[in-house]
């Protein structure tokens, strides 16, 4: 049995009979670095290129053409910078597909579609409470509603005079609360400044109760230094002298150590005692 013997192909290599030559290809290049990519500081932008000296001569309603980087024609007056002054124009802008006022205004319920139903005029508290018994007697008002029977259908109720179907008395009585419910939010929400304002008061307070704790404890603590000191002079006056002459001195020198102590002690109370009364004021 004989083997494959190699042959010699034209460029060289050898290759088995019986068997396709394998020719060698080149790999294909790298595809090149992307600037954005790799560069610390990427370019400016593509469209760039459109405000040429030359563009920016056309007239606005001129249409331009073979600008690189750009896949379709535009025209001149795309290149305008923006109107800055738009907003005040139009009075409102778009932020996320919401439209909002310039003058931040607090729409009324008429001009929300909303059925206003207690007295501007009137106190809020008072509305509330009002509209609070309101919905309470529509809620008993529904529960009555919902255990009724429902309509006969060989004799139903009548359309309306623009030929809708009339509501039930549960829908009716629905859409009483909802309205009852909108306007006592729209009611809270006026209440903010004030429940603000009682807020800080109660912070305000808070402060002024720990300030007068804290000067109280400063005023205990003066009078406990003071008996300490008096105790301590009473002490050292009562002292008896021993009969020796180094005795003496020593207790002398002693006493004159705590005499300064004590000097010293009670200029610092007075200076706590005047914070004390700083504080209090």
């Amino acid at each position: 049995m004989t083997s494959a013997s190699p042959a010699a192909s034209p460029d060289g290599s050898s290759a088995f009979y019986g068997q396709p030559e394998l020719s060698a290809r080149a790999a294909p290049p790298p595809p090149p670095p992307d600037e954005l990519d790799t560069s610390i500081f990427p370019g400016p932008p593509a469209f760039y290129h459109r405000y040429t000296s030359a563009n920016l001569a056309l007239p606005l309603d001129a249409t331009i053409s073979e600008v690189p980087g750009e896949p379709r024609p535009f025209q001149r007056s795309e290149m305008e910078p923006p109107n800055v002054d738009w907003i005040v124009q139009e009075g409102n802008y778009s932020v996320f597909g919401e439209t909002w006022p310039v003058d931040e205004k607090v729409p009324t319920l008429e001009e929300m579609g909303v059925q206003e139903m207690f007295d501007r005029t009137a106190d809020r508290k008072q509305s509330l409470q009002t509209l609070l018994r309101a919905l309470l007697l529509t809620y008993t008002q529904l529960l009555d509603a919902l255990l009724a029977p429902p309509p006969s259908l060989a004799h139903p109720l009548p359309p309306l005079p623009d030929g809708r179907p009339a509501p039930t008395d549960s829908e009716r009585l629905s859409e009483h609360m909802r309205l009852i419910a909108i306007n006592m939010h729209y009611l809270v929400n006026e209440l903010r400044p004030v429940q603000a304002r009682e807020t800080l008061k109660a912070m305000m307070r808070a402060q002024i109760d720990l300030r007068r704790a804290k000067t109280a404890a400063i005023k205990q603590k003066c009078v406990e230094i003071q008996t300490t000191l008096a105790s301590l002079r009473t002490s050292i006056s009562n002292a008896s002298t021993p009969a020796d002459e180094l005795e003496k001195s020593a207790a002398a020198s002693t006493g004159n150590s705590t005499l300064a102590t004590a000097d010293e002690a009670f200029d610092i109370l007075a200076k706590l005692q005047a914070r004390a009364d700083a504080l209090t004021q």
